[in-house]
């Protein structure tokens, strides 16, 4: 029991965060629209990460099913915030700008490793 709930929280947390970033892109909202304009990227791009996005919950949801494919996620997930972080610091912004995507980063690492190790212990006999 306390394994599964240590997968799902951060799993299903992460999952949840992406699915309404993804939603926020797909439907480009205004204050995605304005960041993305802000630092530089044409509005197209809103609609290609939140596809992304989209398409990585089920796979991070499916991680006991299809561990190969959750970890493209983690790692097109990785891609994404760490490009998100590096633009908001190539764009000097406040850290009230930076921190969300600092702070999805680390939950991404954190939720790859809690879910590597987990895994690893049920696959021992």
């Amino acid at each position: 029991m306390k394994n599964k709930l240590l997968f799902w929280i951060p799993i299903g947390l992460l999952a949840a965060l992406v699915l309404m970033s993804g939603l926020a892109n797909i439907t480009r909202q205004p204050h995605v629209m304005v960041v993305a304009e802000h630092l530089g990227y044409p509005a197209y791009i809103a609609t290609i990460l939140g596809v992304a996005k989209l398409l990585a919950v089920p796979a991070l949801l499916s991680a006991w099913r299809w561990p190969r494919l959750s970890e493209w996620a983690f790692a097109g997930l990785v891609f994404d915030f760490l490009g998100a972080f590096v633009s908001h610091l190539a764009m000097s912004d406040t850290f009230a700008q930076t921190a969300p995507s600092a702070v999805l980063l680390v939950l991404t690492g954190i939720t790859y490793s809690a879910t590597q190790s987990i895994m690893k212990t049920n696959r021992q006999p």
